[in-house]
């Protein structure tokens, strides 16, 4: 693959990234107004929770996706890039342990939430 072509699809899919993470903070706060408002029934706290779970679970996918497809690039590296600072920095990532820290954070926060609103 092309460098340059490596280079827009590792940003493409940190981009997506970048998304999740503002769609989950997005969603924490929105939940923490209802929250703090109080004015929520059994019902509507039940049909809340099933939708941050929904969404929570819908930004962890492509959350986790975007990691993996992040890591299974640096296979497709050229010689010259792997060779590079960049690009042997780039080979050493630890993308296990991102992936493990992805999943805690788009599945913690959305548990959380659902607590928050059944409490």
């Amino acid at each position: 693959m092309d460098n340059n072509d490596l280079h827009k699809w590792i940003s493409h899919r940190a981009d997506m990234l970048y998304v999740c993470l503002k769609s989950l903070v997005l969603l924490t706060v929105g939940t923490a107004i209802v929250v703090a408002l109080g004015d929520l029934s059994d019902s509507g706290a039940l049909s809340l929770s099933v939708a941050v779970g929904a969404i929570g679970l819908l930004l962890w996918f492509c959350a986790f996706g975007a990691v993996m497809d992040i890591a299974a690039m640096r296979d497709d590296m050229s010689g010259d890039l792997k060779t590079s600072a960049f690009g042997s920095q780039f080979s050493k990532a630890p993308f296990p342990v991102y992936i493990g820290l992805t999943t805690i954070v788009m599945l913690g926060v959305p548990v959380m939430l659902i607590i928050a609103l059944n409490n």
